[in-house]
């Protein structure tokens, strides 16, 4: 028993991660989460994509997303809620989104700025030593300032600005996550 009480214990207290979602985008993203509870974490993720890519649209942004994790059983292991903010800047059309989503991207382009936040839900299984896989979802409000341009091209024609309000699902990530001791 004294011998047990001088023993130091070494706890999982940081992560890094990287969302496969946003790679497979072609953005470069990074996150770290850091431990400070027995149930509580902060991450700070973000990701960018500043160049445009040879296909004939244009998909340029960054994002950052800091995020408060409330675990259900203990730090790293098992189910998450959470709370997050998030800021991005964008350029984005002349796109065919998958599964008809946007159809509105593949005439016009899109360039300015959000804003918003929003609560998640997601999943750690039971951890190995180091490497784990992360999946999370979430639901929210985004405050978007933009420019609306005629087609693509750099040069278009202005075709209105405005803002708009926008509910709904704000977050998705299928990340690779790494556990430092």
């Amino acid at each position: 028993l004294l011998l047990g009480g001088a023993l130091s214990v070494s706890a999982q207290k940081t992560a890094g991660q990287s969302n496969l979602l946003s790679a497979a985008n072609g953005a470069l993203n990074a996150g770290v989460e850091y431990a400070f509870g027995l149930k509580s974490t902060f991450d700070l993720s973000g990701s960018i994509r500043p160049w445009k890519r040879t296909e004939g649209y244009v998909n340029k942004y960054w994002l950052i997303q800091p995020e408060y994790r409330y675990w259900t059983c203990q730090k790293f292991n098992g189910s998450f809620w959470g709370a997050y903010l998030n800021g991005a800047q964008f350029n984005v059309g002349g796109k065919k989104m998958p599964f008809g989503l946007f159809p509105w991207l593949k005439e016009h382009r899109y360039a300015g700025w959000l804003a918003g936040g929003g609560i998640s839900y997601g999943y750690h299984p039971p951890p190995p030593r180091h490497w784990n896989i992360e999946v999370s979802v979430g639901v929210g409000y985004e405050y978007i300032d933009y420019k609306k341009y005629k087609c693509p091209d750099v040069c278009a024609e202005l075709l209105e600005k405005g803002h708009y309000h926008y509910f709904g699902p704000s977050k998705a990530s299928l990340s690779i996550v790494y556990i430092f001791n």
